[in-house]
């Protein structure tokens, strides 16, 4: 039986409150909401943060998408009995008992089914990505007014579902061949109106944007339609020549919308998150909320 709760300050099924005004984040509404768990990301680490500060409304149902299990301490008390469900239930299933059920769906950095191999080892992993169902379904939740988001390796779902939206490092017919990001710090630059706004900071203005680990996944640019939040001057490893090359003007973190809305982070919540990213990924939530509260 799935187990859901409403995060707020602790986790309280079905109150909601805000311990403190956060004055730059507005009420945020999730309404009934599905996490894809991965072992790289905690984005209900990033939840449970933001509702310590603001009123959030989220009806969380947890679905286990983990490999080996999450590769870092988090202050979320997920149960075993809360990942009684798998990831194939969420996204293998007809949309109406799978996506469509939820207003709000996040799939994290980690998971399971969207890669050629289990981390770069021998046995496969692209059960979900090369499933035309799944396909199908996220297609399907989108235009019916679903908010989605997405965390650095779950890009394959994103190039196999809206190929036209996004084009990415790498051969884009090979899974995991965008995965070729530098570790290290980014010249990362703010380039929403909102977002500067959010932060407090002026257009075109630096942020702190670190990555502790190589093989993110490089998106090289986005389709007029599609807006960018944050982007960088970054280097990653060229797949004709083996080294890495400078590319300008990255878009690390963007957004596009049909009825409901993608909202896609190169970086995620994880154990090294500058406190300009974590910033970032707060503001990437009212981008979810907005759509998810005006989903069917």
């Amino acid at each position: 039986m799935r187990r859901s709760f409403l995060l707020l300050a602790a986790l309280v099924a079905g109150v909601s409150t805000s311990a403190c005004n956060d004055p730059n984040l507005t009420r945020l509404n999730f309404g009934r909401t599905a996490i894809a768990t991965g072992d790289f990301d905690t984005v209900q680490q990033l939840i449970q943060e933001v509702a310590n500060t603001t009123t959030v409304e989220a009806d969380i149902h947890y679905y286990d998408g983990y490999i080996d299990g999450p590769h870092f301490e988090t202050e979320t008390d997920i149960q075993p009995g809360d990942l009684a469900l798998q990831v194939e239930d969420l996204l293998r299933a007809d949309t109406s008992q799978g996506l469509d059920q939820f207003d709000t769906t996040f799939l994290s950095c980690g998971m399971r089914g969207v890669a050629d191999h289990v981390y770069n080892g021998v046995a496969e992993d692209n059960h979900l990505v090369e499933d035309g169902t799944v396909i199908a379904n996220l297609t399907e939740a989108l235009s019916h007014g679903g908010a989605l988001y997405f965390s650095d390796w779950t890009y394959d779902l994103i190039e196999a579902t809206w190929p036209e939206r996004v084009t990415w490092a790498g051969d884009e017919d090979e899974l995991d061949d965008a995965q070729r990001g530098k570790a290290g710090p980014v010249n990362a630059r703010v380039v929403s109106e909102e977002l500067a706004t959010f932060m407090e900071v002026g257009i075109g203005d630096e942020i702190e944007i670190v990555f502790n680990q190589g093989g993110w996944a490089v998106p090289l640019a986005v389709a007029d339609d599609v807006e960018v939040l944050v982007e960088a001057d970054i280097e990653y490893d060229d797949p004709i020549t083996g080294e890495f090359v400078l590319r300008n003007d990255v878009p690390l973190v963007f957004s596009f919308t049909d009825a409901g809305r993608v909202v896609y982070t190169a970086f995620h919540n994880e154990a090294q998150i500058t406190d300009d990213a974590r910033d970032v990924l707060r503001f990437s939530l009212t981008r979810l909320s907005d759509a998810g509260s005006t989903s069917p």
